[in-house]
């Protein structure tokens, strides 16, 4: 008999950006089962840096039936926002691994209007929905203006696109959907067997300028220690007597990333590594809980055994300075 897992996946959040000009950043986090701890999470390898978060897993099924689940990785519901300096948020390079071979994910894509699934009015308006049909309200090149009248404003009916604006046109026919994007694949775990799941994204950063003094206030939960805050202070103020006008600002950008799903698993974990890499030229703070060892000049690492996760983690890197 086979054990049926109907919601495997991977919880997510949305992290609110610090300034106007932030980028709304993502956090993903890993895979989770529903409430089902028959599969234990013997060994996890995470690695963070602002081009490139990879994890890799080792599962195995402690009980005597195997478990077949429906592995999926959800992107973090998304709108359009315009220049937006974070970055796609399709997560369109996700990539996923098991036993060392690569796997084909299926994708699905649905768009909403607050709860209403407008995704059959769009396709069959010939709209891509994850990349809102391109749209770009300084160009009319793109898929939303080249709509013939009545299928614009059945849009508009629907909620999908703007309203025209009497005291702004060009805010006329801005699309207001939602995307919900879904990587999915069916995933066995025999009884007894060491499963080895990989999977690699790049991720969607925050980011804002700060000024050193207002840091600690404006980013409470860098966690950043007095060594590396005099060090801030010290490139600040070098920056500052060759280009005054830099008034004291340097950029602050972050990855986020959720651990605490892996509480979803049999628990604890029993080997636990952070890679942490930083920037050259560029300083890095996050928050933890216990040693954390510099392997070189730009990459820290800690170690936990029969580790539970209790906090998720954000990883700020300190830079242009």
């Amino acid at each position: 008999m086979k054990i049926i897992l109907i919601a495997a996946y991977l919880i997510f959040s949305l992290v609110s950006a610090h300034a106007n000009d932030s980028a709304v950043a993502t956090s993903v986090g890993g895979l989770k089962l529903r409430k089902e701890h028959s599969v234990l999470m013997e060994k996890e390898r995470l690695f963070i840096s602002r081009e490139l978060v990879r994890v890799g897993y080792e599962f195995r099924n402690t009980t005597k039936e195997a478990v077949v689940s429906e592995v999926a990785f959800p992107i973090p519901t998304f709108k359009y926002k315009f220049d937006d300096t974070g970055g796609r948020r399709d997560f369109s390079d996700f990539k996923a691994w098991i036993d060392g071979k690569p796997i084909n994910v299926e994708k699905e894509v649905r768009a909403y209007v607050k709860e209403r699934d407008v995704t059959e009015e769009l396709r069959r308006a010939k709209i891509t929905i994850e990349t809102f049909g391109n749209f770009d309200p300084s160009d009319n090149d793109n898929e939303i203006m080249k709509l013939k009248p009545d299928v614009r404003d059945r849009l508009v009916k629907v909620g999908a696109l703007s309203a025209p604006n009497k005291k702004d046109n060009s805010l006329d026919f801005w699309p207001e959907w939602k995307v919900n994007i879904k990587y999915h694949w069916r995933q066995e775990f025999p009884p007894g067997v060491v499963v080895r799941i990989k999977h690699e994204y790049r991720p969607v950063s925050g980011y804002t300028p700060v000024q050193v003094q207002s840091f600690k206030k404006q980013i409470k939960d860098s966690c950043i220690n007095s060594n590396t805050y005099g060090e801030v202070k010290r490139r600040v103020a070098k920056t500052m007597g060759k280009e005054p006008l830099s008034n004291n600002y340097f950029g602050a950008a972050w990855v986020s990333y959720i651990l605490t799903t892996a509480n979803t698993w049999q628990t604890p974990i029993k080997d636990f590594e952070l890679l942490v890499q930083g920037e050259k030229d560029g300083l890095l703070s996050f928050c933890w809980e216990g040693p954390v060892e510099k392997t070189n000049a730009t990459q820290y690492r800690v170690r936990k055994t029969d580790f539970i996760p209790s906090k998720d983690i954000k990883i700020y890197f300190l830079q242009n300075f």
